[in-house]
């Protein structure tokens, strides 16, 4: 009786599944498959005639932490570089003061050069000692001509030497449209785009010591003989801002490198050739809460079934571990984590020797089919291949653990 109740339980289970498998499939047949315009809201205005509808000439939006370009116009435009060259020198200070080879108390003598800079400044006197802190908040918030020669020449050595590292350091970076003929960026023949100064902002992003100097508003220097003022109203009008640089020219139009952080996402907007600074304000604005609003972080999850350790063949060790390798965080749209699926192939058994690192298997995560996120699974460590004294020195321990 026992036995015949279990079979009728398993028969109603069974017909309660294939019911709800039926449903399921007659409700997707009506409804569509499931895709990420699901969760897009229907008072979505569309992407493409927010980017155009902008003044910018040219303009990126990314997630700087992982590289990833979310919207762009026209983003290799090149355009008179101007004060975004400061962020390359700021860049350079940063990357010595991090190695050690300076610090913020260091004093720089300003020469000749830096007391001969025009346009905005500090008014440095030649021969005057100031510190890399004052130098580097007159760059940061004042875009101070005088102020940024003194640095780049503290930093360098000379004018010269550091335009020649601001141009070594953009190639490194990818930043293919950069060229610098001057360590102001004010000078002919200073060029960059949007894309390569999104790349510059990401890289600085990076030394979060530099953050206060960049989202400061209002400062002094020299002993309050120099007041600082920064031109980017995002530090004080946006939420999460974390700085970088806003300037304009009369043909340059108006120009703005914006980063701010929400969450897991940081965002850097780049807007050049704005029709006036009020535009370029609500335009940056506008893609930020954009870029937030559209997106967000995906930390790969790791499936509870995938295969942790595999037997090796023939080595001193009977098995080894395996781990994932090469998987990172990436962007997706903002609410369609659901829809990311794993899936993973792992070798069953490996031959000694095994390396440390060596390939085991793949992971691959989909979104609707489509391959987001690929890595591969690997051993976590190296496995001799076992010789006649490790055969020998087992089965003893073996016979001896009987």
């Amino acid at each position: 009786m026992k036995i015949l109740r279990k079979i009728c339980s398993a028969v109603l289970c069974a017909a309660v599944a294939v019911f709800m498998v039926c449903s399921l499939a007659e409700g997707k047949e009506k409804a569509g498959a499931l895709s990420a315009e699901d969760f897009v809201p229907a008072d979505t205005v569309a992407v493409s005639d927010i980017i155009e509808g902008l003044t910018a000439r040219s303009a990126v939006v990314t997630e700087m932490t992982t590289g990833r370009v979310l919207f762009e116009k026209e983003p290799q435009e090149q355009c008179e570089c101007g004060h975004y060259a400061k962020l390359m020198v700021l860049l350079l200070t940063a990357e010595k003061i991090d190695s050690g080879e300076l610090s913020m108390s260091d004093t720089s003598v300003v020469s000749e050069y830096a007391n001969s800079q025009q346009g905005s400044q500090i008014w440095l006197d030649k021969g005057e000692k100031i510190s890399v802190e004052e130098l580097i908040k007159s760059v940061s918030a004042g875009n101070a001509n005088d102020g940024c020669a003194a640095l780049a020449e503290k930093v360098a050595g000379s004018a010269d030497k550091a335009v020649e590292l601001m141009n070594s350091r953009a190639k490194m970076l990818g930043m293919n449209g950069t060229v610098y003929t001057d360590c102001t960026g004010m000078g002919e023949g200073n060029v960059t785009t949007a894309k390569d100064t999104a790349l510059l902002c990401s890289e600085l992003a990076k030394y979060k010591n530099l953050t206060p100097y960049l989202t400061c508003w209002l400062d002094t220097v020299r002993d309050g003989k120099a007041e600082l003022v920064n031109l980017n109203r995002l530090v004080r009008t946006y939420k999460g801002v974390t700085g970088m640089k806003a300037w304009g020219s009369e043909k340059a139009g108006s120009c703005i490198a914006a980063t701010a952080e929400k969450g897991d996402m940081s965002v850097c907007v780049v807007l050049n050739g704005c029709d006036s600074q009020e535009d370029m304000n609500a335009e940056a604005k506008k893609l930020l809460n954009l870029a937030f609003d559209t997106y967000e972080i995906y930390t790969p999850e790791l499936p509870e079934d995938m295969i942790k350790e595999t037997v090796v063949c023939g080595g001193e060790e009977l098995s080894v571990k395996l781990a994932p390798e090469g998987l990172y965080p990436i962007v997706i749209p903002r609410g369609t984590y659901r829809m990311v699926e794993c899936n993973f192939t792992a070798e069953e058994k490996l031959d000694a020797p095994v390396k440390n690192g060596e390939t085991a298997g793949e992971i691959r995560y989909t979104m609707g089919g489509e391959v987001i996120l690929e890595g591969k699974i690997v051993a976590c460590k190296e496995v001799k291949k076992m010789n006649f004294i490790c055969g020998i020195k087992k089965l003893v321990y073996n016979l001896l653990s009987m």
